[in-house]
């Protein structure tokens, strides 16, 4: 074979290799660019990875639905409840003895279900909705003795449905401190629109920051259109939900001292020259250690037509704190004597109450 042949030969088998080596590049260029895109994908599920999907400028990332809605999920997660309450091993449903539509009676210690009935069906909370407005409140708020000007527009719609209200009047300057007293023990419509109207300067405002809220404790199925616990369709809870609101509202000092009170009054002013006295709509109606191994420290009422009848408290059994809930119950005394029975029989493993008389 001549010089020349050989040459040609070596020419055609080398471009042969090299054109291999090429195409055996780009190959693994290519895989390991799929590699990284499938990583970036993966982790893009993540909160860490936010900036990245809503910064890419490629029609894949900014039009894919998928991953934004999973970025969505992972920035609502909650901030504050991390616990969501999860049902004992020996968790009962409550016997037809218990009148309540809607029920959940809870270990606050533990986050472990006691007892429930249909504790995460949506119900309507009526006035039971002032303990998030208490906490909006109490975090907002710097001076608990700074004055709020009551006005007609806090007082006269109102009376106009009826709702319950504290006794302030027009013109009148109480402090934010007799007002959440009012709001609270009187489940005062007139004292929750002041405080409303300080906070957040509107009540529709400081409805946000109820909602707002009740995203960061984590609650399923809880949405405020008023501050007051009117009746609304959009305004609902669940036992469930509004078990955590309590349970918040009594690890923060201000809340549990006012949720606790029996009475509070307030100085005599020149619209009130006798002053006004609060007894708490709840302890007008029990004592609190009725029963043996409990002791009842707190709690709220709430009633409109649609909601029914509405008790929630908490209690101190065997050293640990429980919390119930009763929504929808057939009157008020048999939310009362049901709460009794409740603490006693499925927290302290006592007699059901038995009433001698009824207090009014």
């Amino acid at each position: 074979m001549n010089h020349g042949k050989r040459m040609k030969i070596f020419y055609i088998t080398a471009t042969v290799m090299l054109s291999v080596i090429l195409l055996f590049g780009i190959s693994e260029v290519f895989s390991a660019y799929k590699s990284t895109e499938n990583i970036v994908i993966e982790t893009s599920v993540s909160a860490d990875t936010t900036v990245i999907l809503q910064t890419e400028t490629t029609e894949k990332y900014t039009t894919t639905t998928k991953y934004t809605e999973t970025v969505i999920e992972a920035l609502s997660e909650p901030t504050t409840c991390s616990v969501y309450p999860e049902r004992d091993d020996n968790a009962q449903r409550f016997s037809n003895d218990y009148k309540s539509g809607y029920a959940l009676l809870m270990n606050a210690d533990t986050k472990k279900v006691i007892a429930y009935r249909n504790a995460n069906a949506q119900m309507y909370p009526a006035s039971l909705t002032k303990i998030m407005s208490l906490i909006v409140a109490v975090e907002n708020i710097e001076n608990l003795s700074d004055t709020v000007t009551i006005t007609e527009d806090m007082i006269n719609p109102m009376i106009e449905l009826d709702a319950s209200r504290a006794g302030f009047l027009p013109d009148e300057t109480p402090t934010l401190e007799d007002l959440l007293y009012g709001m609270v023990l009187m489940s005062g419509a007139d004292a929750t629109l002041a405080v409303a109207e300080y906070v957040a300067g509107s009540e529709m405002a400081f409805v946000q920051l109820m909602n707002e809220k009740a995203v960061e404790l984590g609650l399923k199925s809880t949405h405020f259109t008023n501050a007051v616990g009117l009746h609304d369709n959009e305004h609902y809870s669940t036992a469930t939900d509004m078990a955590l609101i309590l349970e918040y509202a009594i690890q923060n000092e201000i809340c549990r001292k006012i949720i606790s009170a029996y009475e509070y009054k307030v100085p005599p002013t020149e619209k009130n020259p006798e002053g006004l006295t609060f007894t708490s709509n709840f302890f007008s109606r029990m004592y609190g250690d009725e029963m043996p191994g409990v002791t009842i420290q707190g709690g709220k009422t709430g009633y409109t037509d649609e909601a029914g009848n509405c008790i929630e408290s908490f209690a101190e059994i065997k050293g640990e704190t429980y919390i119930l809930v009763m929504c929808k119950c057939t009157d008020k005394w048999s939310a009362i004597y049901d709460t009794l029975s409740i603490y006693s029989v499925y927290g302290a493993d006592g007699e059901k109450y038995v009433p001698s008389s009824r207090r009014h």
